[in-house]
């Protein structure tokens, strides 16, 4: 007999989280995580292999199962990703390759390929999408390419989610969030566009069948049972994209709402109705979790991996002593940057370890500290990372607006959020109130939530979101600091257009000298 649990685990770019949420109390029950691994080969290449993802997804299940007797009475589970992965597997469901994830760059000849073959103009229209390395197809191609041996193998192209819920229940779906990211996804009418498809070169046999991301997919089968812990027969849901569960899992559920979620990178993402069009394609747009809405989206790459990249190289005294006091080595980094003023003394960072996303997309960006002084320390540092990361949200910001986005609410989510200085000095940068929500891991909640649909313990995923979230504090700006920090901003702006060229010159002389 069903019961009243539900599970939701969310595959983010190097940790997969776990939820049971109780339907009855609207609580989280239990929790696990498990990290997982990211493989850089390459100058520009990022990979992930899908046997990990899965490693992952059953240690943090296991994690929570162990905290309670709970798996009888887990109606349904659901998952969620990160999206713009381009995962080939056979018929059997084994992958043929490591997963091209959402930072590799090393696709942009296939993305002029694109452009000359069937012109940006019908991805644009078709999909709601510009054409980038970032996406689905250009990967593929990319494979078909260099490795045609493999892409003639491929049956399916997965995300990590949906290679996950085929671990789950056997069969290969993909929900209508992850088919975003593919080009012959038509996104205004929910299908799969055959002619785009054969245009781009990609069968479209190779895509799995859609599902909206509350419908039921399958049964947990007795193998996923014995790996999982989970009982045989659970309902498993499509699922949706890591970013939209989280928007869900936080109440976003309105047009004009925005989700702003941070992580290894970061997404602000902004509701509209399916039915807007909005001819701006430097900030991506995919289906949210809820029929009908749509999110027009803008991904950044460096947002906490800015900050964990200076504490794997420079943060070697905080970690010790993190590591004695048992403490977190983020709250000792961002205790030193609350000793420097707004616009850190002069000194700005561009967050481009490898690439820049929207706005810009930019395959050759490279990171930058600009303003370095004698006087510049670790703690100046530190505030030019965060204020950077906030500086490259308020340039999505301004585009999404003047493109014609209404943005009525900011709720943000995730890791770095837990700091109230970073915050803070987000909130000054785009001169808006910040709502931060009393929730945990807001994907996998979302994720639970679809799950419960699925099961048939809620009629509609919005039904039990006045129960399971609250607003714990809303976080104003304030008007002096923003006054200062807009004024920084444009020579920020003007500091990555002065150095675009010598980027692309920069990247060209490591690819001849093999750096």
């Amino acid at each position: 007999m069903a019961g009243h649990l539900t599970l939701g685990v969310d595959i983010g770019t190097t940790n997969v989280k776990a939820s049971i949420l109780d339907t009855q109390s609207g609580k989280i029950v239990a929790f696990g995580s498990q990290e997982h691994p990211l493989f850089h080969p390459h100058p520009g290449w990022a990979e992930q292999d899908a046997d990990n993802y899965w490693s992952a997804v059953v240690s943090a299940i296991r994690q929570c199962l162990e905290q309670g007797n709970f798996a009888a009475d887990i109606a349904g589970v659901a998952l969620s990703g990160l999206v713009g992965v381009t995962l080939p597997v056979n018929d059997k469901g084994k992958p043929l390759r490591r997963a091209m994830i959402w930072m590799d760059s090393r696709s942009e000849e296939e993305c002029s390929d694109i452009r000359a073959t069937i012109g940006e103009g019908v991805i644009n229209r078709n999909n709601g999408n510009r054409v980038a390395p970032w996406f689905i197809d250009p990967k593929a191609l990319w494979i078909k390419k260099h490795e045609p041996h493999t892409f003639d193998a491929t049956h399916k192209f997965l995300s990590p989610s949906g290679y996950c819920t085929f671990r789950l229940c056997g069969n290969f779906t993909m929900n209508m969030g992850d088919a975003g990211l593919a080009y012959a996804f038509e996104y205004q009418k929910e299908r799969w566009n055959e002619q785009v498809a054969d245009a781009i070169g990609i069968p479209i046999d190779k895509f799995p069948k859609l599902f909206h991301s509350h419908e039921q997919v399958g049964e947990v089968t007795q193998k996923a049972a014995e790996e999982t812990g989970l009982r045989v027969g659970t309902i498993v849901a499509a699922g949706g994209t890591d970013i939209s569960s989280a928007a869900l899992g936080v109440g976003v559920t309105k047009a004009g709402e925005a989700f702003y979620s941070m992580g290894t990178g970061s997404n602000i993402g902004i509701m509209i109705p399916t039915e807007q069009t909005l001819d701006e394609f430097r900030i991506l747009k995919w289906p949210h979790v809820l029929p009908g809405l749509t999110m027009f989206d803008a991904p950044m790459a460096f947002t906490g991996a800015s900050l964990k990249w200076y504490r794997d190289h420079f943060g070697q005294s905080e970690s010790r002593i993190a590591d004695r006091m048992a403490g977190n080595v983020f709250d000792l980094f961002t205790e030193q940057a609350r000793q420097i003023p707004p616009c850190s003394n002069g000194l700005m960072y561009l967050p481009y370890l490898g690439n820049s996303l929207a706005p810009n997309w930019n395959s050759n960006a490279t990171g930058v500290f600009f303003g370095v002084q004698p006087t510049t320390g670790r703690e100046t540092m530190i505030r030019a990372l965060i204020e950077g990361v906030a500086f490259d949200l308020l340039s999505n910001f301004r585009i999404a607006e003047s493109a014609g986005a209404q943005i009525d609410n900011l709720v943000l989510n995730g890791g770095p959020t837990k700091s109230r200085l970073w915050n803070q000095i987000t909130a000054n940068v785009v001169n808006r109130p910040l709502k931060v929500p009393d929730i945990g891991e807001a994907a996998p909640i979302g994720d639970a939530i679809l799950a419960g649909v699925a099961a048939g313990i809620y009629d509609d995923p919005t039904a039990p979101l006045n129960q399971i979230v609250s607003i714990k504090e809303t976080i104003d700006p304030d008007p002096e600091a923003h006054k200062r920090y807009a004024e920084f901003f444009e020579i920020w702006l003007s500091v990555y257009q002065n150095l675009k060229d010598d980027m692309d010159r920069h990247r060209d002389f490591l690819k001849r000298y093999g750096s």
